[in-house]
């Protein structure tokens, strides 16, 4: 049998009215919860996934910072590395030469050494040493002075046969210490036959 539409309304009233209809939950009000609940917390989440994030953002800023840095170094250190290596190979091939350039261009002047050579040279070939003196020592006026070096002159007389004179001016020149014979005259030693007398002068260097 069908229901009245009176009748529902009536049936509605009663249960509305029933004290156990209070104990239903609100089902909008609770669906309204529901999603304030979720959308505060999504809200929360942002907001502080903002503080949370950041600071971890800039930690990988400067640690990509500082990995680049220390790429950089890295580079340049096996550059410098191989820059000394190469060095180091080029300095093993002049070593034994370096002895050589440093009697040959000394860093001062030496001239009790470099008298002392010419006197030994004297005696070695077998001329007679009448006089030796060296003179001032000239100096660059200033650090942009255009000469590469610095010199003093110097001269010897020696007196014996043609011979040996020239084995002496030979081995002078072939000295290990670089000098330049700039004069050079030979005469007649008085009345002695086959004895001749010769006089240098000359320049010796050095490389301050």
């Amino acid at each position: 049998m069908a229901i009245s539409k009176f009748n529902i309304g009536i049936v509605f009233k009663k249960v509305k009215n029933n004290k156990y209809f209070e104990l239903l939950p609100d089902l909008k009000k609770e669906k309204t919860k529901k999603y304030s609940s979720i959308i505060f917390s999504l809200i929360s989440l942002s907001f502080f996934g903002i503080f949370a994030i950041n600071p971890t953002l800039s930690t990988i800023a400067k640690l990509k910072k500082e990995l680049s840095d220390t790429k950089f170094v890295d580079e340049q250190l096996a550059k410098k590395i191989d820059n000394l290596s190469s060095l180091q190979e080029k300095y093993n091939i002049v070593e034994k030469d370096i002895p050589i350039v440093l009697a040959a261009v000394p860093k001062n002047p030496q001239v009790p050494l470099l008298m002392g050579q010419i006197q030994t040279v004297a005696e070695e070939v077998g001329v007679e040493i009448v006089n030796l003196q060296s003179f001032e020592v000239d100096f660059p006026s200033s650090s942009n002075d255009l000469k590469k070096y610095s010199a003093f002159s110097f001269s010897t007389g020696v007196q014996g046969n043609y011979e040996n004179l020239t084995n002496f001016i030979s081995t002078l020149s072939s000295m290990e210490r670089v000098i330049s014979l700039d004069t050079l005259s030979i005469n007649r030693k008085g009345n002695q036959p086959g004895i001749l007398e010769l006089d240098i002068r000359g320049m010796a260097y050095f490389k301050q």
